[in-house]
């Protein structure tokens, strides 16, 4: 961390809200995006994000600054988003994402943003539908833009554990998205670059 946050860290960690609301401030839309990978609509995503900042001000004595903030904050919002996929129904969540055919692409740059926006939906659709281990490691690689170490960081899972996930969750939301259902495999694929997402990042050496 820099001395600044390490400041901003310091008076969070005693109480100072404002403080706070200034080191997480930079890291909000990661919060808010990384949350819609766990939320049936975007009220319920907005609602996931703010529980997660509400526990990572409650638990800040327990964050040293020997992770990066990103990371401890992809950890807690992980947490929070896991603990309200496991209150709901299983058959719930399969049922609560659809998948429906995409407009077809048209010349016409306004009929092209609205194919593009709808392809994005259905990718997002396809995704919840993957059991959560598959869905977050997916995510946190190919959305987030984060490496298998950072990755394994955030889930506390092994970085083989990380590139089998990441493996098996692009082959089978290949599979939802070309109409299959069979569960997920160890044949690699390649997810559809649709969604907003963060630049890779190599590992440090």
């Amino acid at each position: 961390m820099t001395p600044a946050e390490q400041t901003l860290l310091e008076r969070a960690q005693r109480g100072d809200r404002a403080a706070f609301g200034q080191l997480v401030r930079p890291h909000l839309s990661t919060v808010r995006r990384f949350a819609e990978v766990f939320a049936r609509r975007g009220l319920d995503a907005d609602d996931l994000a703010q529980e997660a900042l509400l526990k990572a001000y409650r638990s800040l004595g327990g964050f040293r600054g020997d992770a990066k903030l990103t990371t401890w904050l992809y950890a807690v919002t992980r947490s929070v988003g896991l603990d309200s996929l496991r209150s709901r129904p299983e058959r719930e969540r399969r049922l609560e994402a659809p998948l429906e055919p995409s407009l077809p692409a048209e010349e016409d740059d306004q009929e092209a943003l609205l194919a593009g926006k709808d392809e994005a939906e259905r990718l997002w659709a396809a995704l919840r539908r993957l059991d959560p281990e598959f869905r977050v490691a997916l995510v946190l690689s190919d959305v987030e833009g984060l490496t298998y170490e950072e990755i394994a960081e955030v889930e506390g899972i092994p970085v083989g554990t990380v590139r089998s996930r990441i493996s098996r969750g692009r082959a089978h939301l290949l599979d939802l998205l070309n109409g299959k259902h069979r569960r997920p495999s160890n044949n690699p694929g390649t997810v559809v670059a649709v969604l907003p997402s963060k630049p890779e990042r190599k590992a440090a050496p």
